[in-house]
């Protein structure tokens, strides 16, 4: 004998679909929630990605020293800075490339000359220097196209002494500053902090209101 629905029930396929199906009061409170989730999640995962990206450039810093001081060891323990070019240093700084202060410059051949023992070029480049594509080859090192200073008196013996350092740095005139210049960085390449790379190969990463007596330790231990 058949038994017939005369709508007074729905069908049993029907009833389970009304079951697992979403009011759109639903939807839109899951949506609601997802959207609060991501808007509280977002600032971390973009401070870990900060986060990353200067540790990669930390890494980098930590390569320069490493090819650096190699090239050091090599040269009776002098940095291609300290050597006059018969001797195979970079000696005389190029006019103009000396920052007031006398501690940086935007002098690129020290990397050129240690490039043997740097291996890769790519580690001049800092991953958070937006205006700055890494590079491939030494041919393409600049004074534009580097993220990183290099130091005009480095001392292998004195870790007060600077080898190199992230370039994004202004220097502000300052009657009490020793050198005359207060330096900070000029731009948040390092949510308000940089690099500073030191003369024993250790890297530090320096707020604004700390790299004054960086360079005011470097420029007295220099001389």
């Amino acid at each position: 004998m058949a038994f017939y629905n005369h709508g007074l029930q729905p069908p049993l396929q029907s009833l389970r679909r009304g079951l697992l199906a979403f009011t759109l009061v639903e939807t839109m409170v899951a949506t609601l929630i997802i959207g609060i989730l991501v808007a509280l999640l977002l600032p971390a995962i973009m401070k870990a990605k900060v986060k990353g990206l200067q540790t990669f450039c930390t890494n980098n810093m930590r390569g320069v020293g490493v090819g650096m001081i190699s090239w050091a060891e090599s040269h009776d323990g002098n940095f291609p800075q300290q050597l006059p070019r018969a001797q195979g240093g970079t000696l005389p700084f190029l006019p103009g490339t000396i920052a007031s202060g006398g501690v940086i410059a935007n002098d690129i051949r020290p990397f050129l000359y240690a490039s043997n023992t740097l291996g890769s070029a790519k580690i001049l480049t800092c991953p958070t220097d937006r205006a700055k594509t890494p590079l491939t080859s030494f041919s393409q090192v600049k004074s534009n196209t580097v993220s990183y200073f290099t130091s005009v008196r480095p001392k292998r013996s004195n870790l007060n002494t600077l080898i190199s350092g992230d370039n994004h740095i202004s220097l502000q005139q300052s009657a009490a500053s020793p050198i005359g210049y207060r330096p900070v960085w000029s731009t948040n390449r390092h949510d308000l902090y940089g690099n500073i790379l030191f003369s024993d190969g250790h890297v530090e990463s320096i707020s604004s209101t700390n790299l004054g007596q960086i360079f005011y330790k470097a420029a007295a231990a220099g001389q």
